[in-house]
């Protein structure tokens, strides 16, 4: 096999960029949790994150560097009762070339341990089928199928289905203004506000 010269543009080391920054987020539920929060809320301040998510003051400032060094948030020069505001950016690629990846995305595999059923879900079927669970979820959101359909396509019991599809939808519902791989505006299937506050975040 002949080497390819590596692809040096500013839009390869962009993308790469995107790559690793999230990898690091799946792979760290706490600084997922933390940067949805973010996100949600942008601008903020890291004091203002600790009273929404469970860390610690310290945790929540480390993680706050983290992001600004993955390129996910910077912080700003503006300030809120003395404390620097912070931004977060929707980060987002696609896996495999085809598969889109976002905020939803990580908010949904950082609060694995933060909703029951969703974690459930992970113990019984593993990481990977929950991603298709999300794309059966906005599927579902999209009026393109029912929970049972869902359920079906993803192999999975009925209740299983109906239970993470549930748990899903919450989360995908607040950041599909801020996720630019959902399809927000062929949403056919609208959630209460009641529902939304049962989210494992909020857009308060």
């Amino acid at each position: 096999m002949a080497y390819a010269s590596p692809n040096t543009s500013v839009e390869a080391e962009r993308e790469r960029q995107e790559f690793f920054t999230i990898h690091e987020l799946l792979h760290r539920p706490e600084l997922a949790v933390f940067y949805t929060d973010m996100l949600l809320h942008s601008p903020t301040t890291v004091g203002e994150s600790v009273e929404r998510v469970p860390l610690s003051s310290s945790a929540a400032h480390n993680y706050a560097k983290s992001l600004q060094q993955l390129g996910a948030a910077e912080q700003l020069d503006e300030k809120r009762e003395r404390a620097h505001l912070w931004e977060a950016k929707s980060v987002s690629g696609m896996w495999n070339g085809v598969e889109p990846i976002g905020p939803a995305m990580i908010a949904v595999y950082g609060a694995i341990e933060l909703n029951e059923d969703i974690q459930l879900f992970v113990d019984r079927h593993g990481k990977s089928k929950l991603s298709s669970a999300i794309a059966q979820t906005i599927e579902y959101l999209r009026g393109n199928t029912s929970r049972r359909g869902a359920a079906d396509a993803l192999g999975v019991p009925a209740v299983e289905g109906i239970a993470i599809t549930q748990a899903i939808e919450k989360i995908v519902y607040l950041l599909k203004d801020l996720d630019p791989s959902i399809p927000a505006d062929e949403f056919e299937v609208s959630l209460p506000d009641r529902a939304l506050e049962e989210a494992p975040y909020t857009d308060e």
